[in-house]
């Protein structure tokens, strides 16, 4: 059964706890809100609102969540655990932007094998790229979770749609939107340490999305799949 939009009224991105007992919801509509929700029992545990004017975004790393609030350049960054019941003091972030008279700017946050990694989002109706005069630059930066220092900034020219970690953390996945219109597409394997490109692969001109998941083979046979090996 769904959860009942009386209980969990937000427009969320989604994600499960390590042990899959609770489900987490970052919702900024109609007002930036973390919801904690019970997923077996369909209920809703607890509720965290959130300043106004931050846009936020969240990701699991290890057994903690961590919430992301961004505006302009800046942002913080809560650690939430599952037995909190207030947001603890944030840590703030300093996204380096070159570009930031090409606003608005959208953010992802990536959680890996105990690193955090923090990205600005491209190819969606909002990239920054279409008619801003700067060059505006690619890539995904590593965080310290704990503090909110930016480790590294790797991957510098790509300019990622989607980024995902595999299994054991050690590799990064995307696509690469070379251009605003998808013409010009990559799926890429990164070194999740260095940033180094492992692997690169052309796709053909299309909007495309990407996942990790272990899929049966009964399942493939019934559609047009092509599977793309390492």
């Amino acid at each position: 059964p769904g959860i009942a939009r009386s209980i969990a009224p937000g427009v969320y991105g989604l994600g499960f706890s390590p042990d899959g007992r609770l489900l987490f919801g970052a919702s900024n509509f109609p007002a930036p809100t973390l919801d904690m929700l019970d997923f077996s029992e369909r209920k809703l545990l607890r509720r965290f609102t959130l300043p106004q004017g931050f846009t936020i975004v969240g990701a699991w790393v290890g057994n903690d969540y961590y919430l992301y609030g961004y505006r302009k350049t800046s942002g913080e960054l809560w650690r939430v655990k599952a037995d909190s019941f207030a947001l603890e003091t944030p840590v703030k972030i300093n996204f380096p932007d070159p570009a930031q008279e090409c606003q608005p700017r959208e953010q992802a946050v990536l959680g890996s094998s105990g690193h955090l990694f923090l990205y600005e989002v491209f190819g969606s109706k909002g990239d920054r790229r279409v008619g801003c005069a700067t060059k505006v630059p690619g890539g995904v930066f590593s965080i310290d979770p704990q503090t909110g220092r930016i480790i590294g900034h790797l991957a510098s020219d790509l300019h990622f749609a989607w980024l995902i970690s595999g299994t054991d953390g050690k590799e990064l996945y995307g696509v690469d939107v070379r251009d605003t219109n998808w013409t010009s597409v990559g799926l890429v394997r990164l070194d999740a340490a260095t940033g180094e490109t492992l692997a690169r692969r052309d796709l053909v001109s299309d909007v495309w999305f990407i996942t990790l998941a272990t899929i049966p083979t009964e399942v493939l046979r019934l559609g047009q799949v092509e599977a793309a090996t390492k």
